[in-house]
This record gives C-alpha cells, sequence and structure tokens, in this order.
C-alpha cells in the first residue's frame, strides 16, 4: 500500500485522537472551519493588534476551560464541563511570560441570536480569585 500524505493537520488530529495507521478505524475527514472567527471579530482583532503592539500577545478563541482553573468544590467537574463549552474571543497575555492580562468578548452580531443570547445570560464561570 502506498503511503499517502496526509499533511500537518490530519498528523496531529491523529496523535490527538490516538490513531495509529495500521488500525481498522479511520478518523472522519477534517477541514479547517472558514468560520474560525467572525468578520467583526478579525477587524477587531486587526485594530487591536495595531494598539497593542508588541506589549503583548493576542490570542483569539482561547477556551475558557485552559484559562481558568476550577478550585476543588463538589461540583467542579460540572463547571469545568461548561467551561470546556465557552471560550473567549481575545486574550491579552504578558509579551515575556504569556500570562494572561486581559480577556475580551465581543457581542457582535452573532450575539443576536437568540441562543447566544440564552447563552450569555447563563451565570460566569470565571472566578476573581487570582
Amino acid at each position: 500500500m502506498p503511503h499517502q500524505r496526509t499533511g500537518c493537520l490530519f498528523g496531529f488530529l491523529a496523535n490527538l485522537l490516538g490513531h495509529r495507521p495500521d488500525t481498522a478505524a479511520a478518523p472522519p475527514k477534517v477541514m479547517v472551519n472558514k468560520f474560525f472567527i467572525t468578520d467583526a471579530e478579525r477587524n477587531f482583532f486587526l485594530v487591536l493588534r495595531q494598539v497593542v503592539g508588541t506589549r503583548a500577545h493576542i490570542l483569539a478563541q482561547v477556551s475558557l476551560n485552559q484559562l481558568l482553573y476550577f478550585l476543588s468544590a463538589p461540583n467542579r467537574q460540572a463547571w469545568k464541563n461548561r467551561a470546556s463549552q465557552r471560550a473567549i474571543d481575545f486574550v491579552l497575555c504578558h509579551a515575556a511570560t504569556l500570562r494572561p492580562l486581559l480577556a475580551i468578548e465581543l457581542d457582535d452580531s452573532t450575539h443576536t441570536r437568540p441562543d447566544r443570547q440564552t447563552r450569555d445570560l447563563l451565570p460566569s464561570t470565571s472566578s476573581r480569585t487570582y
């Protein structure tokens, strides 16, 4: 069987999911999400990049689960599950340490959809403990 070139994204996904070329089950076909950010988010990013310059790094679509650490609590896993389904539009991080400094959530036109408005009304998963 000839070797098929799969590309780095597929290779990364295969490693992440534990797929081995010799296994029977092939991973699903994937493609890059063309809706990674909205036009409004892209425009905001371009302005933000001009304002921030080299003083900080700008990360886009950061999972709350990556950004927050939930301390011990009886319902800790439930909060982690909720956080894993949410992302912050932009996080400004210290240029040298990548420590998060500021999180930005845009209320662009996507937030006018009824499902987004309901989601936005849910209690925040963030904590003020640093």
